[in-house]
């Protein structure tokens, strides 16, 4: 899993959470303001049909009072009935208005004239009592039940009869409803019947518990029973007068329809949400395998670069899928130079073309395109022999014109390193093995190739060992100085000597200059060890006096970069400073590519060093790009003439004793002092003093030695 995609799982995780978590709470703050919405309506809507209730029986019973007063000062029947009907018809919440005599007989509104019935409340009526019967079918519509209010009717303290009025509170609470916002159903109870309900479906089949909950609330005067939180599903009742029970359940569809919507809503935000986090998931691998596809990609061949190399190497060289192949490193010879002479545009379609052209020779085989002119590509196990032929194929193709245009044409070669895989392998190892016997291949002059061996990995292992612990040598305190005295021929004694860096790894052993110069010249720690060096010179120059030598010098080689460096000639100055050695027993030798790369700065540097007190003197004369008009250009006080001469001398005498003589000659008339390196045999020390050289430096006086032995030469006598 990529960064990005970890990055993105934990934002779209938060995002998720943070949604489920707002939505959750949304929907129980939603569903707690509906429950105590619907609680507080249900509480309000009780009271209402409660105190209604409670209102419209007193109000009946005030009513049949005044009826029942006025009916006592009547004297038939006929009067009676007119007068009960002209009532009846003022009070419609009455269903009939009677009057029942002493003897039980029942009058109605109506004229009609039948038994009475119900005796228990007609005789507490007699005594006095007003009374609500227990509820009977109603004469009119035998499907309803209704309840008779009586209450007796008195003449001259005489109880003469009773007052009956037939009541249906079904229909009262009926109206009442239908004014009313009920969310839900009404029921009206009278003991253990049910008198009303706007509901076609009985309480104990509508309920859960319904026989259990109407048993509690004969029990109790008001309540509320908590039948379905989730769908704010309450039953509340309320006593309303004596016997009366008014009952609310809240359950509706559409409430159960209202908390659902609710509910899949909220569903469905946390599903849409989940599908746009992964949306934006698909959409951002779309565009990391679209990366993914183009960082594997070179950009100008469009060939696999290192990154599929290195994957291709993985699953090759895993130890459970192991195959045997071979792979070729092909490095373009001299590549830069076409970049530099041609320019970088040119320099891409000569490698587009390159590439093209060795793609179609290695066919099936994949070809990598790992660096600027770097190719690799890797081919099935053969013998020795077909490897060798493959590289040979290589190099004969190579061998043909590329064509720039209709009057220019290329020839690029290639050094090829050739490296076997072995179980056991891994990428790294193999691609430097490949890379080592490429620098063999180039060694030996390039278009080339070169087998990786053993003798060739033995090599390599010492220069990743050096490359590997070079970095830390000054930190752990692994250089020290070595001195070679340098002899002057007229004085017969040694004037001075040239400092050389030499490493004792505790890890490696002892490493060559040779081996390990070249990397610090590569890297900036030829900055720090360069002036580590400075200072150890310096500070040797002064303990040696402090012993009681004097007049003498010490050279000491400056690096280009070194002397490039804008801190350089300032690190000089502190470096004299704190050590307080004396100027002009500092030499610095240089190399002519100082010149070569920058003759204007290296000329400013040297003129400030000569004015400083520090000589200079040009390194390794004769070699490179040697040219005289150097000598003219630098402002130097010695020339150090390259050991190379001498050997070239034994081999060709008269043409090299020529060359020699002659520079020699020059420096002379230049005024600069002469040294010779790389001094060997006395028979080499007196050509040269007869050749008129001043100044010898090699194995004949000595070689390089730590700084106690090189001051005790300085007090032997020297016969040459």
């Amino acid at each position: 899993m990529s960064k990005r995609q970890l990055q993105a799982y934990i934002l779209m995780t938060i995002i998720l959470l943070a949604v489920v978590t707002l939505t959750i709470l949304n929907y129980h703050s939603t569903e707690k303001f509906m429950t105590e919405k619907v609680k507080s309506e249900l509480t309000e809507l009780l009271h209402n049909f409660s105190d209604e209730t409670n209102k419209f029986t007193i109000e009946r019973v005030a009513e049949l009072e005044l009826i029942a007063d006025y009916v006592a000062f009547l004297e038939n029947d006929q009067e009676i009935i007119q007068f009960l009907n002209q009532q009846r018809e003022k009070m419609p919440f009455f269903t009939s208005i009677n009057f029942i005599s002493i003897d039980g007989e029942v009058l109605t509104n109506s004229g009609s004239l039948y038994k009475m019935e119900h005796q228990e409340s007609f005789e507490r009526a007699l005594l006095g009592e007003t009374v609500f019967s227990e509820l009977f079918p109603s004469y009119e519509d035998p499907t309803k039940l209704v309840t008779a209010v009586r209450m007796p009717v008195i003449k001259n303290d005489q109880t003469v009869g009773v007052i009956s009025g037939v009541l249906n509170m079904g229909s009262v609470l009926g109206a009442i409803a239908r004014d009313s916002n009920l969310p839900g159903t009404l029921y009206l109870l009278k003991e253990n019947e049910l008198v009303y309900t706007t509901s076609d479906i009985n309480f104990e089949e509508k309920i859960p518990n319904g026989f259990s909950i109407l048993k509690q609330i004969q029990e109790n005067k008001q309540g509320t029973f908590v039948i379905d939180e989730n769908i704010a599903h309450f039953v509340m009742y309320q006593r309303a007068g004596d016997n009366w029970t008014v009952v609310v359940d809240s359950s509706t569809v559409e409430m159960e329809k209202q908390i659902s919507f609710i509910f899949w809503r909220n569903v469905l935000i946390v599903v849409f949400t989940i599908l746009v986090l992964c949306g934006i998931l698909l959409f951002i691998r779309r565009i990391e395998l679209r990366e993914d596809k183009m960082l594997k990609r070179d950009l100008l061949t469009h060939l696999p670069n290192r990154v599929l190399l290195e994957e291709q190497l993985n699953k090759d060289l895993n130890q459970q899928k192991y195959k045997k192949f071979t792979l070729f490193f092909i490095n373009l010879d001299r590549f830069k130079d076409i970049n530099e002479r041609n320019g970088y545009q040119l320099g891409d379609r000569v490698l587009y073309e390159i590439c093209r052209k060795i793609q179609t020779f290695v066919g099936k085989n994949e070809l990598f395109r790992i660096g600027g002119d770097e190719l690799v590509f890797l081919v099935p196990s053969h013998s020795d022999q077909e490897l060798i032929s493959i590289g040979n194929g290589l190099i004969k193709l190579m061998e043909e014109p590329i064509e720039l245009s209709t009057f220019e044409s290329a020839i690029v070669t290639c050094s090829i390193g050739i490296r076997k895989s072995e179980l056991g392998d891994w990428p790294d190892l193999m691609m430097q093995d490949a890379t080592f016997a490429v620098h063999e291949a180039k060694k030996l002059g390039g278009n080339r190739s070169v087998f990786f061996s053993q003798e060739l990995g033995n090599q390599n292992e010492r220069v990743r060992l050096i490359a590997n612990h070079f970095v830390h040598a000054l930190a752990n305190q692994e250089y020290y100085m070595v001195y070679q005295p340098v002899y002057e021929l007229s004085k017969k004694q040694i004037t001075s000597y040239e400092a050389l860096l030499r490493w004792e790894s505790p890890i490696i052993g002892p490493v060559s200059p040779a081996e390990f110069i070249p990397l610090l010249e590569e890297s900036d720690l030829i900055i720090p060890v360069g002036k580590w060096i400075l200072r150890q010179v310096a500070t040797q120059i002064k303990q040696w006096e402090e012993e009681g030598q004097s007049d003498f010098q010490v050279a000491t080689n400056i690096s280009v970069k070194q002397m490039m460096h804008p801190d350089f000639f300032k690190d000089v100055k502190t470096i004299i400073h704190e050590t307080m050695v004396s100027p002009h027993q500092l030499v610095f030798e240089i190399t002519e590519t100082v010149a070569v790369q920058n003759s204007r700065l290296a000329t400013q540097i040297l003129t400030e060093l000569n004015e400083l007190g520090v000589q200079t003197s040009l390194d390794d004369f004769g070699t490179g790009y040697s040219s005289l008009s150097i000598l003219k250009l630098l402002p130097i006080q010695q020339l150090k003439v390259d050991r190379s001469f001498i050997v070239e001398m034994e081999q060709d005498k008269d043409k090299s004793l020529v060359i020699l003589q002659g520079i020699l000659d020059i420096a002379k008339n230049l005024g600069l002092s002469t040294v010779m390196e790389g001094v060997e045999t006395q028979e080499q020390l007196q050509l040269l003093k007869n050749m008129g050289v001043q100044k010898v430096q090699g194995y004949l006086i000595s070689r390089p030695v730590v700084a106690e032995l090189a001051i005790e030469l300085r007090k032997k006598k020297w016969t040459y």
